[in-house]
């Protein structure tokens, strides 16, 4: 292969460039971009493939032509992932997806790597867009999804790690994508511009875990985001932002790999700077190399642009030689093996790697091994079952459609020929006239099996799977791909999760349907809703200015609130109360944030709040207008404590339940709010009608006049510190939580949306207490099984040594003691009294925590926690 010295301009500048081109062959098009442009690089789609056999001599062209104009070996580049975006399917091993693999044991992950490697390398592909290390903690990411290992960053790490080793090993270069992290988005970045709240502190722990550890672990190349990420750029998409890619990945977590863009034609970078001069920008913010994969002209402009910016200085040539002596260094590593893997072989020798039934067999025992029972019993096989399932489709840009003969759950459950087994084809939306057909359908049978695929975005599966619940039959639902999917129909008995709908996945299904396997898989996401977060903004009233409130609204944004909420009947507020809401209005649109007003029939006959997300209805509204307004186009909030289950069978015969959400009410007058057990036992209700349900916390620090109490739904709230507020709704059952309280400290704002790694009790040190005791404290805490009437009992660190007497004073509740030495070997055991003890010598009392009865006893479940230090005494 040619050195640097050798290359004229012209062929430095296209070792820059990953081209898409239209063909299963070899053809001008791309013959006349190595000629006329220097094109040293491509990447293959489906487009390009419709067997190994035709895909091996596509590849042996552009290697022969690559080098014969050119001198360099190529880089031939592929999304060869798995699963649901798997490039080469016909002939070779249809591999399993992230999440398929995250439900399965670790070592799976290195063994597709290396299965693949040997693949990819006989085919003479060197270059795989793979795996991603996004952690999917988003449920309505629309884009990741089963992309990824799993919502923990730990073990996408160590999944990735492993696959990773696994392909590189075999001389294939393993791609990391797509930092600074993908997982946390609404917006697929194929079609907009996604932008990231969080804080440093926060990406540092989740988002950028995973790929600190990648890199650590020798990653050969990472795939830049097309996304804003504020807290490193408020302006600029990570692409073309030098502060992520040269002062974040480069210097600061050392990263020497190739790092690569995504495609520069995808609509978050061509629709706002084009993708040629996105290019251009993302290279000088610290890319090295830039994919434009669909349109020749714009592949052309790049290159063009690339060429003028290094003519006319904007673009240091001796920028471009570094880059480029990086990517001859990366080719000449993988050079020598090509040449005895690929070069030198028929297509013949290859066949015994690319068509290989073992690796095949394997894939499909790695899939059945993903196969989970999340929830409730397994299907009982010797039932006459109706089978309910859609057909596979393309959800998403980065994937392809897939041929159907051996797609389709109906087809292949058809050709089974199992008489217990009635297979139909649903509509992947189906609408309420095809619903009321699969309930006609369904009477007939005793058990029925749903195969949902998708369902969050496909609200009529939703509808399908709550009335067939509400059938006397026995439902087993079964996702064949998000396994969120539960999240919308909580109130299902029976689910299992496949997580990608795939040939293998639909022989396991089958054989999971016969009886023949039994789930053996470990869900690899948590299954808890991401909670959204507001808060209240108080209009017409002297407390509150309307520049302060504006300006709250900037600062709720900023801490990645989501949503705010103002009333507009409130009797207090002044005559220029409309004029503030108006102004308010228009903020939280330019924002970003959703705004929830609450209204009294009055005053929307008065005001019609045109322009609102969302309106609560307080008083005042029949049910007959709850429909008008729905079928007017208005998003609804009910209130939970009137909420009836008759209401809800009248609303959802008439109007799509999943544009309504449900709300408790603050309680401003102490004593006067909810008790734990009232609104736990209401929120299973409306959370298994499929409801979000938001409730208020209180601030310690800016109360609400006129009485300054606070402003919580649960009346124990009142006095508690926001982070563990915070803990409690959610293990209450809210989705959505909003401080009651206005003009809340950056302070506050912060506890409630951070994201702790254990549930955390608050903590009220003794003075005085020991550096050994303090070093205790700030352990993780696990609780003993064999639990205590008196105390809850720490499993960890009975037996240390050192801990004098100190602080032997009588128990209280609440208390957290430390035994000393004279308590032998049981000395470091920490407890949390459950109730009041006498004094002992032997046990040092160090502190007191802050907590309900309702934590308590979550604390019983053996969950992990730690302590927070929120003052001493």
């Amino acid at each position: 292969m040619k050195k640097l010295h050798e290359l004229t301009l012209e062929e430095k500048i296209g070792q820059l460039f990953i081209v898409g081109f239209y063909g299963e062959e070899f053809n001008n098009d791309l013959l006349n971009l190595i000629k006329d442009y220097k094109i040293g690089n491509v990447i293959l789609f489906s487009r390009n493939i419709s067997a190994v056999k035709q895909l091996y001599k596509l590849n042996k062209d552009i290697h022969t032509n690559m080098e014969k104009h050119l001198g360099i070996m190529p880089f031939i580049t592929i999304d060869q992932e798995g699963g649901m975006v798997t490039r080469i399917f016909n002939d070779a091993t249809f591999f399993p997806g992230a999440m398929t693999i995250g439900a399965t044991k670790l070592d799976n992950a290195y063994y597709v790597g290396q299965k693949m490697g040997d693949e990819l390398r006989a085919l003479g592909i060197n270059f795989n867009l793979a795996p991603t290390l996004d952690v999917n903690n988003n449920p309505h990411n629309p884009v990741i999804g089963v992309r990824s290992y799993s919502s923990s960053e730990k073990q996408v790490a160590n999944y990735g790690i492993a696959y990773i080793k696994g392909l590189q090993e075999k001389g294939i270069i393993a791609t990391a994508k797509h930092f600074p992290g993908h997982g946390d988005t609404n917006i697929d970045s194929h079609l907009g511009l996604p932008i990231i709240e969080h804080s440093k502190d926060r990406l540092n722990r989740i988002e950028l875990y995973p790929f600190k550890k990648a890199i650590a672990s020798g990653l050969d190349a990472i795939m830049s985001a097309h996304i804003i990420f504020k807290a490193y750029d408020s302006e600029k998409p990570a692409t073309l932002s030098k502060a992520v890619l040269t002062d974040l990945l480069k210097k600061e977590l050392g990263f020497e790999g190739l790092i690569v863009s995504d495609c520069m034609e995808m609509k978050a970078i061509d629709d706002t700077v084009t993708a040629p001069v996105g290019v251009l920008e993302g290279l000088l913010a610290g890319l090295d190399m830039v994919f434009v994969s669909q349109t020749p002209a714009k592949q052309m402009k790049a290159v063009e642009l690339v060429k003028e910016a290094v003519l006319n200085g904007k673009f240091p040539l001796d920028l471009l030689d570094e880059k480029v002596e990086k990517i001859l260094k990366y080719k000449a590593k993988s050079y020598e093996l090509l040449k005895n893997e690929f070069f030198s072989k028929t297509y013949n020798e290859q066949e015994e790697i690319l068509l290989n039934p073992e690796t095949k067999a394997k894939a499909l025992e790695i899939v059945a091994e993903s196969l989970t029972l999340v929830k409730g019993d397994n299907v009982n096989p010797s039932l006459k079952t109706l089978v309910l399932a859609p057909d596979p489709f393309a959800s998403t840009i980065i994937e392809d459609e897939f041929s159907k003969n051996d797609r389709s759950i109906y087809d292949m459950v058809r050709l089974e020929n199992n008489p217990n087994l009635v297979p139909y084809r649903i509509k992947i939306k189906p609408s309420k006239e095809e619903i009321d057909k699969y309930l006609e359908l369904a009477k007939d049978y005793k058990q029925i099996v749903l195969c949902t695929y998708n369902a969050t975005i496909n609200r009529g599966q939703i509808e399908l799977v709550r009335k067939l619940n509400n059938l006397d039959k026995k439902l087993y639902v079964i996702s064949m791909r998000n396994p969120f999917d539960i999240l919308n129909f909580k109130e299902v008995s029976n689910y299992l999760a496949l997580y990608e709908y795939t040939p293998n996945s639909i022989k396991v299904l089958i054989s999971y349907l016969n009886g023949e396997i039994k789930p053996k898989g470990k869900l690899p996401v948590s299954l808890k809703e991401k909670t959204e977060f507001g808060a209240s903004v108080y209009l017409g009233l002297d407390d509150y200015k309307l520049e302060d409130n504006l300006k709250y609204l900037e600062k709720l944004k900023k801490n990645g609130f989501s949503f705010v909420f103002v009333s507009m009947h409130m009797p207090e507020a002044g005559s220029h109360v409309y004029d503030e809401f108006l102004a308010i209005k228009d903020k939280a649109k330019s924002l970003g944030l959703e705004l929830i007003v609450d209204v009294s029939k009055p005053t929307f006959d008065k005001h019609k709040m045109f322009g609102v997300d969302r309106i609560r209805l307080d008083w005042g509204f029949s049910k007959e207008d709850i429909v008008d307004l729905v079928l007017d186009g208005y998003d609804i909030e009910l209130n939970a404590s009137t909420l009836t289950e008759e209401l809800v069978d009248y609303l959802k015969e008439r109007i799509d339940l999943s544009l309504v959400t449900v709300s408790h009410n603050f309680y401003p007058k102490k004593y006067t709010g909810l008790k734990y057990e009232d609104v736990k036992e209401r929120n299973n209700f409306l959370n298994n009608l499929g409801f979000k349900v938001m409730g208020y916390i209180a601030s310690l620090e800016n109360k609400r006049p006129p009485l300054y109490l606070g402003l919580p739904t649960v009346e124990t709230m009142r006095k508690m510190p926001v982070f563990l507020q915070k803990q409690e709704m959610e293990l209450l059952g809210f989705s959505k939580i909003c401080f009651g309280d206005a003009i809340i400290s950056n302070k506050e704002l912060k506890e409630l949306t951070e994201e702790k790694e254990y549930f955390t009790v608050p903590l009220v040190l003794k003075k005085g207490i020991s550096e050994k005791e303090k070093e205790i404290i700030n352990k993780v805490h696990r609780v003993r099984i064999d639990q205590s009437e008196y105390m809850i009992r720490s499993t960890k660190y009975r037996g240390e040594k050192g801990i004098e007497p100190n602080n032997t004073e009588k128990r209280s509740k609440y208390d957290i003691t430390i035994d000393n030495d004279l308590m032998k070997r049981y000395s470091g055991e920490l407890n949390i009294m459950l109730t009041d003890l006498e004094a002992d010598k032997a046990v040092n009392v160090v502190g007191r925590a802050i907590l309900s009865d309702f934590s308590l006893d979550y604390l019983k479940m053996q969950i992990p926690f730690v302590f927070e230090v929120i003052g001493e005494e």
